[in-house]
């Protein structure tokens, strides 16, 4: 066997694939070849130190405490993500007031105080438009009351109209199980003598 085949077979035999044959002359190359004998040599160490080694346990509480980290990190970003809403809110807000106060000063005409006036006109007719809104809302919601009861209305109705045949099914329902049960226990009278 030469050196090649040696190193080719060297992992066939750890794991166990070889034939007494191959493994005889294997063993006769490992005495000698010192060169393919350090490698296995150094293998032999690699695998027996795999084969002792001990697992890590992780503390009983490892995964409480992962889990507390967890829910830091995810207060913390959240915090951060509710302090960039906030700026960004205000932001806007103070952006739109300056830039209406832009738009009604038109910089060369308008004083501020008739600017306020005219921002004070914008915000009273948002304002209505606004209550328009609303009111639709209120209405749009009446209307779907009122679908509603018509729809119970007519569940009722129904029920009434055939209540007298969902009790006539009832009761033949019960006629049918208490025969059933009867002839059962005849059945089974009969059997056990």
């Amino acid at each position: 066997m030469n050196c090649e085949k040696s190193k080719d077979y060297m992992m066939k035999y750890f794991d166990g694939e070889t034939n007494e044959a191959d493994q005889l002359l294997f063993r006769q190359h490992l005495q000698d070849c010192s060169s393919c004998k350090d490698e296995y040599e150094q293998l032999e160490d690699i695998f027996t130190a795999l084969e002792t080694r001990t697992e890590v346990e992780p503390p009983d509480n490892f995964e409480a405490m992962v889990m507390d980290k967890v829910a830091i990190i995810e207060k913390e970003r959240e915090e951060r993500k509710a302090k960039r809403i906030v700026w960004l809110y205000n932001g806007t807000i103070i952006l739109s007031i300056i830039l209406i106060l832009f738009y009604v000063a038109d910089l060369r005409q308008v004083n501020l105080v008739s600017a306020f006036d005219k921002i004070g006109e914008y915000f009273t007719s948002f304002s209505s438009v606004t209550a328009a809104i609303i009111g639709v809302v209120k209405d749009l919601f009446v209307l779907l009351g009122n679908a509603l009861l018509v729809v119970v209305d007519v569940a009722i109705s129904i029920v009434k109209s055939y209540y007298y045949i969902f009790l006539a099914l009832a009761l033949m329902i019960l006629l049918v199980q208490r025969l059933l049960n009867y002839l059962g226990g005849t059945y089974a009278r009969k059997e056990a003598e």
